[in-house]
C-alpha cells in the first residue's frame, strides 16, 4: 500500500462517504443537512473551536427542557453562551480568581452591566470617581440619572475626604479604577472596598489598567471586577469585548441581566481575545519595564512640565502602589504634560513628529500608543470637569507597547522639540 493510500473501510474513508440519512432526500434538503452532526471520533485541538451556531437543540425535547430550566448545564441561544464564549470566561475567571465570569461586546457594555446587575437606579445612588475613563464619566454624569440614579464624582484616592463622603452620599455602589484613566492616580482598592461595604455598598472595580498581572480585586473584597478585553488582556488592537467576573452568589442575576440587556461578545471575537490572552503576561512585563524607563527619562526632561507614573518615587500615591502591585511593576500607562503647549496647532506638531508611537484613542495595545485626553478620550467633558482633573490643553496619555524602549524615548524626544 503506497504511503498515502487510505483503506476503503478505514475511519477517514468512513468519515468522508456521502451521508447515509440523507441519500433520499431533495436536493435542496441536502444542501441544508449533509454532513452536519456527524457522529466523529473523539478529538482535541490545543485552541477551542469557534462555535459559530446561533441556537442548540440535543437528541431528544426532554434534553432541552433540562437546558432551558437550568436542571442540566448546557446552551440553548447563544445570547445566553456559547461553547467558544465559556472557554474564554473560564479563562478570564482563572485569571481574576473569580466563581464565573460573563464577557460583553465592548468594555463600556461591561461596565453599563456591572453597574445594571448592581442596582442602580432610583433611590441606589453611585458614587464613581471623578478621574475615571471618559465614557464611563459621562455614563455616571449625564446617562444614570436620566434613569433615576443619584450619581455622585468625587476624587476617590482622597480616602479622608471619603469617608465623609460616604456618609453624605450613603452610596448603594462605589464604580472606580484602581489606576486612573488618564491621570494615573492609584486609588488605595483594599481600604476604599472595606470602606464601602461598611457602608453597605457594592463594589465595581475597573481594571483594565491593572490586569490580573497587577492586582485581583476579588481577592480583596471587590463584588464585581470589569475590563475592556480590547486592551491588554487580547493586546493586539484587533477584536472589541468587554468582561465582568463576580462572586458565585451574584452570577445568576448577572446572567440574567446580560440577557436581557443583549450585549454578547461573538465567538469570533471570543476566540480573538483568547489567543491575544496566550502571551498577556509576557507583554504585560516587558510594557512594565519598558514604561518606567520612559518614565525616568520625561521625569528630568526640560520641555516635560510634569509627569504621573506610579513608578516614580514623586508619585502622591507611590507608596500606595508599592504595597499593592508586585514589586517593580506599576503598570504601562503614563501621563506628562508638555511644557508650553497650550494650542491646537501645537498638539498637532507634537503627534505628527511621531514616527514610531502611534496617535490612536487606546491603549494596551503591543504598539505604543498615544492621546491628548482634552481633544479625544475626555473631549465631551467640559473645562471646569477637565481642569479639575488635572487635564490641560498639553496633557498627553501614553499607553507603552513592546518596543525597544530607545526607540520610544528618541520619538518622544523629537515630538517634543518639533512643538515648542
Amino acid at each position: 500500500m503506497a504511503k498515502w493510500e487510505t483503506r476503503e473501510d478505514s475511519v477517514n474513508s468512513e468519515i468522508r462517504r456521502p451521508d447515509p440519512r440523507y441519500l433520499d432526500k431533495g436536493l435542496t434538503t441536502q444542501c441544508v443537512h449533509a454532513g452536519e452532526r456527524w457522529p466523529e471520533a473523539r478529538v482535541w485541538t490545543p485552541n477551542t473551536p469557534i462555535y459559530r451556531s446561533t441556537t442548540y437543540f440535543y437528541d431528544c425535547a426532554e434534553e432541552l427542557d433540562d437546558r432551558l430550566f437550568n436542571r442540566e448545564p448546557g446552551y440553548i441561544y447563544t445570547r445566553g453562551g456559547n461553547p467558544t464564549q465559556s472557554a474564554l470566561e473560564r479563562a478570564l475567571s482563572t485569571l481574576e480568581r473569580a466563581d464565573a465570569t460573563r464577557v460583553c461586546a465592548s468594555g463600556m457594555a461591561a461596565v453599563h452591566l456591572a453597574l445594571v446587575a448592581a442596582g442602580a437606579g432610583p433611590g441606589r445612588p453611585v458614587l464613581c470617581s471623578a478621574d475615571v475613563y471618559g465614557s464611563v464619566f459621562t455614563l455616571v454624569q449625564n446617562i444614570l440619572p436620566g434613569l433615576g440614579a443619584p450619581t455622585r464624582l468625587a476624587d476617590l484616592a482622597d480616602l479622608h475626604r471619603l469617608e465623609q463622603l460616604m456618609m453624605e452620599v450613603k452610596p448603594a455602589i462605589v464604580c472606580f479604577e484602581v489606576i486612573t484613566n488618564p491621570m494615573t492616580k492609584i486609588i488605595d482598592a483594599p481600604a476604599v472596598i472595606e470602606m464601602a461595604h461598611r457602608h453597605g455598598a457594592v463594589v465595581i472595580v475597573d481594571s483594565t489598567y491593572t490586569t490580573p498581572y497587577l492586582l485581583r480585586p476579588l481577592e480583596h473584597g471587590a463584588d464585581y471586577v470589569t475590563h475592556s478585553l480590547s486592551k491588554y488582556l487580547s493586546g493586539h488592537g484587533d477584536v472589541l469585548g468587554g468582561s465582568v467576573s463576580c462572586h458565585r452568589r451574584d452570577y445568576d442575576h448577572l446572567l440574567f441581566t446580560a440577557i436581557q440587556i443583549g450585549a454578547t461578545l461573538s465567538p469570533q471575537d471570543c476566540w480573538l481575545v483568547q489567543r491575544g490572552l496566550k502571551t498577556f503576561s509576557l507583554r504585560i512585563a516587558r510594557q512594565c519595564e519598558s514604561a518606567l524607563q520612559v518614565a525616568r527619562h520625561l521625569e528630568t526632561h526640560p520641555l516635560v512640565d510634569r509627569i504621573w507614573y506610579a513608578g516614580l518615587p514623586n508619585h502622591p500615591q507611590h507608596e500606595t502602589a508599592r504595597r499593592l502591585f508586585p514589586q517593580g511593576r506599576y503598570g504601562a500607562m503614563l501621563n506628562f504634560d508638555v511644557a508650553n503647549c497650550q494650542t491646537r496647532e501645537q498638539v498637532f506638531a507634537f503627534l505628527d513628529a511621531l514616527q514610531i508611537i502611534l496617535p490612536a484613542t487606546s491603549l494596551g495595545d503591543v504598539y505604543s500608543l498615544i492621546v491628548n485626553p482634552a481633544r479625544s478620550t475626555h473631549n465631551w467633558l467640559n473645562q471646569e470637569e477637565k481642569s479639575a482633573m488635572g487635564i490641560g490643553p498639553g496633557t498627553f496619555r501614553m499607553s507603552v507597547g513592546i518596543e525597544e524602549p530607545e526607540d520610544l524615548i528618541e520619538d518622544l524626544d523629537r515630538a517634543l522639540a518639533a512643538c515648542q
